[in-house]
């Protein structure tokens, strides 16, 4: 593994809140969304290659484990009192996974760049143990000292540092376990300066700014509608198939019912040259159907040994993988078994599950049901179950 990303999500958000009903500002909404969703969302859109993380504080983990439950993210890290205490018990909590380097970003800082977090990873090497996004100063500065004479500063000497930073995991776990609670930093290309690592700086972005105070609100709204003002299509596909069923005698015994990957043991079977998983395969065409990318049967013909007896998850995971490729995202999937047994209801959760923890897909974007079809036709006397499937997808307009 190579690189694990974290959203610092604890802090308090003290002159904040005390203008904002006593909400912190990672939780405050912007249209129906809160800050740390939309941090998430802006996170996800870049198809990170490897695990994300959210530290917040214990007051509220429950809060942002029902975000994470929203978005198939490990559930929440509880941070500390400060940020350095947050990230160091983030660092010893991701210590596990083994990653190289580590990014970690402001949930305060919604907007994110994918061209900033892409220089990011392409100047990180042996060489240096940090690189940070930087703004120059374009406002004159001064060092203000209380009913005394301020110090003028010389804006040419000072750089804004921004967020995300990605820093190599080892040095910096090491540096906050020699500062722990003796010295307190505001960031961790600071902390690893002060002992004595190499820290690289890059051109930051003057859009990701950081929500401090209530006026800040007024800006990043315009910036994050800007932000999703991408031009963007909605599609449809419509999948469908139907499979005989077989009733379950001596010589096949071993034989199960197959829905969604849950085997159920009904006393009958779906027949087909793979495991016959009518509501995968009906799923799967109809993604492929919103991509204009044939039909099942197109990718796996049925004539082909190699696919005989195979595990229909296959089959859709080769269909959500051309969904990544043309840069699509799934919005729903609608699907209605047609079959006199089992009793679908009695089963959609189990469906959902299975769907999700083999395919990544979000159950909450699942609708399963099912039908009889009142004992009329090949369906009402039990030879057969059919699926439609209807999935909806959004898709990048790039015209």
């Amino acid at each position: 593994m190579n690189l694990v990303y974290i959203i610092l999500a604890a802090g308090l958000s003290e002159r904040f809140k005390s203008k904002n009903n006593n909400i912190e500002k990672q939780f405050y909404l912007i249209n129906k969304k809160s800050i740390l969703e939309i941090c998430i969302e802006n996170f996800l859109e870049l198809k990170l290659d490897y695990k994300l993380f959210i530290v917040v504080s214990e007051a509220r983990y429950n809060d942002a484990l029902k975000i994470c439950n929203k978005y198939n993210l490990t559930a929440p890290i509880i941070g500390g009192k400060t940020r350095q205490e947050s990230v160091f018990k983030a660092l010893k909590k991701i210590k596990k996974y083994k990653p190289l380097n580590v990014m970690i970003h402001d949930a305060a800082r919604p907007y994110i760049n994918k061209n900033i977090i892409e220089k990011l990873k392409n100047n990180m090497n042996n060489n240096v143990s940090c690189v940070v996004p930087t703004l120059k100063v374009s406002d004159a500065i001064i060092k203000n000292k209380t009913n005394k004479k301020v110090k003028y500063l010389n804006k040419k000497n000072y750089l804004l540092i921004q967020t995300p930073q990605i820093c190599n995991f080892e040095n910096l776990l090491m540096t906050h376990r020699n500062v722990y609670k003796r010295q307190n930093y505001d960031d961790d290309s600071s902390l690893l300066i002060e002992n004595g690592f190499k820290v690289k700086y890059i051109e930051g972005d003057p859009k990701s700014l950081k929500i401090t105070y209530e006026e800040d609100l007024h800006l990043i709204k315009s910036i994050i509608e800007n932000q999703h003002m991408k031009s963007y299509i909605t599609k449809s596909g419509i999948g469908y198939d139907v499979h005989k069923l077989v009733k379950i005698n001596s010589k096949t015994k071993n034989k199960k019912l197959i829905l969604g990957g849950l085997k159920i043991d009904n006393g009958y079977f779906l027949e087909g040259h793979s495991d016959a998983d009518v509501l995968l395969h009906s799923i799967t065409d109809s993604i492929y159907g919103a991509l204009n990318e044939n039909d099942i049967g197109y990718h796996f013909p049925p004539t082909e040994n190699k696919w005989k007896n195979c595990d229909s998850f296959v089959f859709l995971k080769h269909a959500l993988s051309k969904l990544k490729e043309k840069n699509a995202e799934l919005i729903h999937i609608d699907s209605i078994i047609i079959t006199e047994s089992p009793k679908i209801l009695d089963y959609v959760d189990e469906i959902k599950n299975k769907i999700s923890n083999f395919t990544g897909v979000n159950k909450e974007i699942l609708s399963i049901k099912g039908k009889s079809n009142e004992g009329i036709g090949f369906i009402g006397r039990k030879e057969g179950i059919a699926v439609f499937s209807n999935t909806t997808i959004k898709i990048t307009d790039d015209k």
